[in-house]
């Protein structure tokens, strides 16, 4: 049945890729050690870091098993390590008349793969016996057609007298829509919107004719998340999310999505979310903890740069009022970036000590973002520091990049699986509005690099949307333009901090402001509540 080609790859692509070429023949199995420099065929390694173990041919079928060190062993090997793992791949069905010269590929491939840390991705045949699955659809929703829609559906979960267990979700994609779906959140909700389960609305245009009781459910509480190329997820054991109950979840709200690059107006689309629970109640209750930067076009990029790299904290006032006193268990992680992202990593600091990484992905892919299952879980304790990095490639982009919702937009978020549940939903970071316009923005229109005037005193809705349009007129045509921003914005630890409590009425607690000193007084208040969009300045 010919030749099979393996390679892991630092693109997705030939060049640079550590490859293993192998076939049987005559009932003995041949694997080599190449290196691929270029699109051609890879050349023998002088030194063999690989050791064939078995190797079989039947039923049209190659198979060998091979064994490798995870380190790179010399410069033409390339480590396997923690996140994403590019596998690229290729087979003949000729077997080669010499080992130098094995006939072009027939077909090949490329796959993303988590090799060194589990998915969760058990099939549901292993779940209890008295599992339950409900479907969360979209009901035939007419897509915009425009780039970027996010969907927002209300449903009610079912009605139990006592307390269960979620304990695994799946991805619904309607076929042929696997390229316009991006990624699907789940909310938590309260039971004033169960006037609208019947109702959808795009979430953003405009927001008035969405109900003020579904758009506050927004961004708060997240039951569930899945994102592209990422499989179905289900929790250890001993972990499960409360539904139902005196205290549990009964309803939600369901974000989809959608990516439709093409601005076709012909799609039709009932994706959505299957949702797996028991009745059985395991050992402890779990909750998902996110982390990173706000999704506001505060979080801005230079064009131009092959990397760059943001910083989120989460301090220690926060988890210190956010976790029981024995702390939390991360036991998973879901990193979210977008298209210029090429690494998220959630770095964890205890008593001025830094402790190993709580989960990591340096060779971050868009179209690869799976829920890993942590090797060993990891314990967060009150006080401990969490910092979200993300890094970011501009290289072929010529117009800054800002924080939001669309696919070009960027995003920087962690989303922890943990338990016990704590009692923060979210725990978010970024430049304070008016600080930003008065470090970063006015050094730059002073500059002549920027060609517009912000209010930095407005803080709704409306003038954040103007603030977005406004950046993207940023002039980073000069290195000094850059030098500027990098000086200031990307170098910067200034932060304010947003402690999100979970639940369902809207609340949100910022509990920390690292603004600089201002020239008038400002009288303290007390953190009240707003919409998910309105974070209130507590001082």
């Amino acid at each position: 049945t010919g030749w099979v080609g393996l390679g892991f790859s630092p693109t997705g692509f030939m060049p640079e890729s550590d490859v293993v070429i192998g076939w049987v023949k005559d009932g003995r199995g041949y694997l080599k050690d190449r290196f691929a420099a270029t699109r051609t065929v890879p050349p023998i390694d002088h030194f063999q870091n690989v050791q064939l173990l078995s190797s079989s041919e039947a039923e049209g079928m190659t198979i060998l098993e091979f064994k490798r060190k995870l380190a790179a062993c010399e410069p033409k090997d390339r480590s396997i390590e923690e996140g994403t793992t590019r596998i690229i791949y290729s087979y003949n069905d000729n077997d080669p008349v010499s080992e130098d010269s094995p006939a072009r590929h027939q077909v090949s491939g490329r796959v993303s793969v988590n090799l060194l840390s589990g998915t969760g991705n058990v099939e549901p045949a292993s779940l209890e016996a008295d599992h339950v699955k409900i479907s969360l659809l979209n009901s035939n929703v007419r897509v915009p057609a425009t780039p970027t829609t996010y969907w927002c559906s209300p449903f009610k979960l079912p009605v139990l007298q006592d307390e269960a267990h979620i304990i695994r979700f799946d991805p619904v994609v309607q076929r042929n829509h696997e390229e316009l779906i991006h990624h699907i959140v789940v909310y938590q909700c309260g039971d004033d919107i169960q006037p609208f389960l019947n109702v959808s609305w795009d979430c953003d245009n405009p927001p008035d004719n969405v109900p003020s009781q579904v758009r506050k459910c927004r961004g708060l509480t997240v039951i569930t998340a899945w994102a592209v190329g990422g499989a179905g997820f289900s929790f250890p054991s001993h972990v499960g999310l409360p539904m139902s109950g005196a205290t549990g979840t009964q309803y939600v709200l369901m974000e989809t999505h959608y990516n439709n690059e093409q601005s076709r107006s012909t799609y039709v689309d009932s994706s959505g979310m299957a949702v797996y629970y028991t009745p059985t109640k395991r050992q402890n209750d779990g909750a998902i903890f996110q982390l990173g930067h706000i999704v506001s076009p505060l979080l801005l990029i230079p064009p131009g740069l092959s990397s760059v790299e943001v910083q989120n904290t989460c301090p220690g006032r926060c988890t210190r009022a956010a976790l029981p006193v024995g702390g939390i268990n991360v036991f998973a992680s879901l990193l979210h970036s977008h298209t210029v992202g090429t690494a998220v990593w959630v770095e964890h600091i205890r008593n001025k000590t830094k402790l190993p990484n709580i989960d990591q992905n340096f060779n971050y892919d868009f179209n690869f973002q799976d829920v890993v299952l942590l090797r060993n879980e990891v314990k967060i304790l009150p006080d401990d520091e969490i910092q979200v990095f993300c890094r970011y490639d501009t290289s072929d982009r010529t117009a800054v990049t800002i924080g939001g919702e669309g696919t070009l937009d960027e995003m920087c978020l962690a989303f922890l699986l943990v338990y016990p549940k704590p009692t923060v939903a979210a725990c978010l970071s970024q430049v304070q509005r008016r600080s930003f316009v008065a470090r970063y923005i006015v050094p730059a229109v002073v500059a002549g690099y920027y060609v517009n005037t912000v209010n930095s005193t407005a803080d709704d809705e409306t003038q954040v949307k103007q603030l977005a349009a406004d950046l993207r007129r940023i002039d980073f045509s000069t290195g000094a333009s850059v030098r500027l921003w990098r000086d200031n914005y990307l170098r910067d630890r200034l932060r304010s901090y947003i402690c999100s409590p979970p639940g369902i009425d809207g609340l949100v607690k910022l509990d920390v402001i690292a603004d600089p000193p201002t020239t008038t007084a400002e009288t303290p208040v007390p953190c009240v509540g707003g919409s998910v969009h309105e974070f209130v300045r507590c001082i």
